[in-house]
């Protein structure tokens, strides 16, 4: 059975208001490791990509300079139904390290609130003398799956399978 469709930019949407994501990295011997990551995207009228300020001597980013490849899966808070599992949208990609100064990193970060105490934080952190901090900038493969994004709960509840779904971003040139 294929998944049902759900258009591009009502993920979009969801990527945009969300700041937090579970990412998935893997090390040198496969072994996988997850971490709850703050985040920001890409312009809309950029690729899509995703950007998450941390440190280099974490595990995450560790992990990538062995092993680029990730896995992030966005839960999505409900105001409705709340005790019900979140919707989530899972994504997949090639992530590589970057200057805690690039600049495309800090524009994402500063156009919403978190992400500001975020770069605020880290550039204090800098003052005192931190020089691991960096950005991990995920460049997504096209195909994107959700569950339960648009999707009827009562449909659902019926037949599990009909809550997924899945896109191809379009204009990706990755």
């Amino acid at each position: 059975m294929s998944a049902r469709s759900v258009r591009f930019e009502l993920v979009l949407r969801h990527l945009g208001k969300q700041h937090f994501a579970v990412l998935s990295t893997s090390d040198e011997n496969g072994i996988p490791y997850a971490a709850g990551v703050n985040y920001g995207i890409s312009t809309p009228a950029e690729d899509l990509v995703i950007y998450v300020m941390t440190r280099r001597h974490l595990r995450k980013a560790r992990n990538i300079a062995q092993n680029p490849n990730v896995s992030l899966v966005v839960p999505l808070t409900r105001r409705l139904l709340w005790f019900l599992p979140p919707p989530t949208i899972q994504l997949r990609g090639r992530a590589e390290i970057l200057d805690w100064r690039d600049t495309e990193g800090i524009d994402v970060f500063e156009r919403f609130w978190l992400g500001r105490r975020i770069l605020k934080g880290y550039r204090n952190y800098h003052r005192r003398g931190e020089t691991r901090i960096c950005f991990l900038k995920i460049t997504l493969d096209p195909v994107i799956r959700t569950y339960m994004v648009g999707a009827n709960v009562w449909q659902v509840s019926r037949r599990m399978e009909s809550g997924a779904a899945k896109l191809i971003i379009p204009h990706q040139t990755s």
